[in-house]
């Protein structure tokens, strides 16, 4: 397909006489038979070059300005463009004098001609320019502008200006979220003017919508966002529909009669990554309105057609993937996850194969290897992280509580395997990465293993990446994941004594790990892994009593002594943990505890009330004053809860326990103290 036919002269000459208007213009020294095509070929080159600057402007130099001035560029480009708008509207009078038909006038190729289109497209510059340098208003007034030039008024009425309503009226719906109460039509039904489609404008036209979605989410009004990058799929989707000419890109109006003859295919690569733009600002947008399935849709959609051009930086696409695989994952559709992943291993490593192949270069080089070590670390985690989640879900679904359940959990399987072929990637084979993992969950110890030596070696790859001294939060985290693992896999684990093994191994990453942290720098961390640790100890503290259900004898010295340090170990972390939410004051535990500790808190003085009951002595005297202990931890939920009744619902099962035990447990005290004397 071409774009134009130029052996039609018409569609690029003028009339070779000027007209009287065109010839005042003229310089005395160029009084001579000069054709008015050609003066105004002069006259596009000049704007011509006045654009390639202020685009370089804005490109390129804003890139290397100072802190102290970071706007220096673009408003330097502010001032060009100015200047080219300048020029085009007296253009635009001169146009409007000469009533030749020519490519220049107001109906000239494709609907509108192309100075009309230049203004336009100044004025989508100088509005993102506003824009970026936050200066909202300017930059709305000039996108409106510029859609209004291409003849889409009613696109600009299917969102809201902030022309029309009071400044306050748009700060309140900011605030309330209710910007939808601002807008008036809908962006997909109102009508579409064949000149805002046309090949000449419909990028231009999608660009200024894109921006003025960008414009609103800077304002907090994502619904009327929405609404323009809704428009700018509306006006994309009828472009396709209707035309079938080769759409032009802003910059090919820029270009010289000259550069004309042959066809611009620019415009194609140009439209279809716009495109790309309205459905990556749509992501983020549906993100904030709430809509979290919306935005991955998106977000995969996006994902699909960076791929699909082969426009893309692999890095930042294998992120996002593996970034998206965690949505899915959060929601169970497992094997979807696991295609983004596979998906985002694969990218990454062709990007490994083309460094691997090109040359090295100084200190370049060195800053696209530490890049991809971060971006490959980062993809690996998302890898362990997914087994982790399938693991910890196929706990939950190994034993249903009943048949509904376990209808459930088949539907949800069929649900994923539906979605695998629409969010699919067809252009990359990913089979044999697929291969590595299961996408569905597990029932099997066998299986479950597999699963997690898979996940412990990708959270191995990135710790390695993510050392203690140089990214201390991520180390953590990474850590404790490791730790959850064994967890899981213990849960598959039929043997008490292999699985209080996997329990030892918690115990060795975490006990390593506290002993490098300072809990004035990392508290909330410290707190996790004590707690963490506690809950791992009396694991291991109930699987050494299971042992001695099953013999069914008399613990020995050494079985005591072991259950006892156990026991003993997960109190001092419990302990430890209850000391870190103490009052820095008075020394006390809080009166009232904060919201996001409540739960925990309580839970730990539980905790604590069962394991002093279940230490192992002969002495009568011992025994009663673990009693004691254990009936203090029981008081101090029961008494808490009844000073703030609001925590009960928290506390239910629990505090029914505690409830008992404070009323059982004093007659057991009054049974040791006769039995003492």
């Amino acid at each position: 397909m071409k774009f134009h036919d130029f052996k039609d002269t018409s569609h690029i000459f003028i009339d070779l006489q000027p007209s009287r208007a065109s010839k005042q213009h003229i310089p005395p020294d160029f009084r001579l038979p000069l054709c008015e095509a050609c003066f105004r070929f002069r006259q596009m080159a000049s704007v011509e070059d006045q654009y390639q600057k202020a685009w370089q402007l804005c490109q390129e130099e804003s890139q290397n300005d100072p802190d102290s001035e970071p706007y220096k560029s673009k408003y330097a480009a502010r001032e060009i463009f100015e200047e080219l708008k300048s020029r085009l509207s007296k253009q635009l009078d001169e146009d409007d004098v000469d009533d030749e038909s020519s490519s220049f006038s107001e109906e000239g190729v494709d609907g509108v001609g192309l100075t009309r289109a230049r203004m336009a497209a100044v004025m989508y510059h100088l509005g993102v320019i506003a824009v970026e340098t936050e200066e909202f208003s300017t930059g709305e007034e000039y996108l409106n502008n510029s859609l209004i030039i291409v003849g889409d008024e009613d696109g600009i009425s299917a969102g809201v200006s902030s022309a029309e309503v009071e400044e306050a009226q748009v700060v309140t719906a900011a605030i309330l979220g209710d910007s939808d109460s601002l807008l008036s039509n809908s962006s997909k039904t109102a009508s579409i003017s064949p000149i805002a489609i046309s090949p000449t404008t419909i990028a231009l036209t999608i660009s200024c919508h894109n921006q003025l979605g960008i414009l609103w989410s800077n304002r907090g009004l994502y619904s009327t966002a929405r609404h323009h990058l809704d428009r700018a799929d509306a006006l994309y989707i009828e472009y396709q529909q209707k035309s079938s000419k080769l759409p032009r890109s802003i910059h090919s109006l820029f270009s010289t009669c000259s550069e004309k003859g042959a066809e611009d295919k620019s415009g194609v690569p140009a439209l279809e990554k716009l495109h790309t733009l309205t459905y990556y600002y749509l992501a983020q947008v549906y993100g904030h309105l709430g809509a979290p399935d919306r935005s991955a849709w998106y977000c995969h959609s996006t994902l699909q057609r960076q791929l699909a051009s082969k426009d893309y930086d692999p890095l930042e696409w294998s992120i996002n993937a593996a970034t998206l695989s965690q949505f899915y994952q959060g929601k169970e559709k497992f094997r979807v996850a696991r295609h983004l992943l596979a998906s985002a291993s694969k990218v990454l490593a062709g990007h490994e194969a083309e460094m691997n192949t090109a040359e090295a270069e100084s200190e370049d080089a060195a800053h696209k290897q530490e890049k991809y070590n971060q971006c490959k670390a980062d993809v690996a985690r998302c890898w362990g992280r997914y087994c982790l989640v399938l693991l910890q879900v196929s706990c939950d679904r190994v034993l249903p509580d009943d048949s509904t359940q376990q209808a459930a959990s088949q539907d949800q399987q069929g649900e994923d395997d539906s979605l695998d072929t629409q969010l699919e990637f067809l252009q990359l084979e990913v089979s044999d990465l697929e291969s590595e993992v299961s996408g569905t969950t597990v029932q099997e110890f066998d299986e479950a293993r597999q699963l997690f030596l898979a996940g412990l070696r990708w959270l191995t790859e990135a710790r390695q990446h993510y050392t203690l001294e140089d990214h201390a939060s991520d180390h953590v985290s990474i850590t404790q994941e490791m730790s959850h693992l064994y967890k899981a896999l213990a849960f598959f684990e039929p043997s008490e004594d292999r699985r209080c093994k996997m329990h030892k191994r918690r115990v060795d990453l975490l006990t390593v790990l506290i002993k490098e942290l300072n809990p004035q720098y990392y508290l909330h961390v410290c707190r996790q892994i004590y707690y963490e640790l506690a809950e791992t100890y009396s694991a291991m503290m109930d699987n050494k009593l299971a042992l001695l259900e099953g013999e069914q004898s008399r613990p020995t010295s050494q079985q005591t002594k072991k259950i006892n340090t156990l026991a003993t170990s997960s109190i001092q972390h419990f302990l430890h943990y209850l000391d870190s939410l103490k009052d820095k004051t008075t020394g006390e535990q809080p009166t009232t505890y904060p919201e996001d500790a409540l739960r925990p808190a309580l839970v730990a003085w539980f905790h604590l009330g069962c394991l002093w009951s279940k230490l192992i002595t002969s002495e009568p005297v011992t025994k009663m004053q673990n009693v004691i202990q254990s009936l203090q931890n029981y008081k101090r939920i029961v008494e808490y809860c009844d000073r703030h009744p609001e925590s009960q619902s928290v506390m239910a099962q629990e505090l029914a326990l505690s409830r008992e035990m404070v009323q059982l447990l004093p007659l057991k005290v009054e049974q040791y103290r006769a039995m003492i004397h």
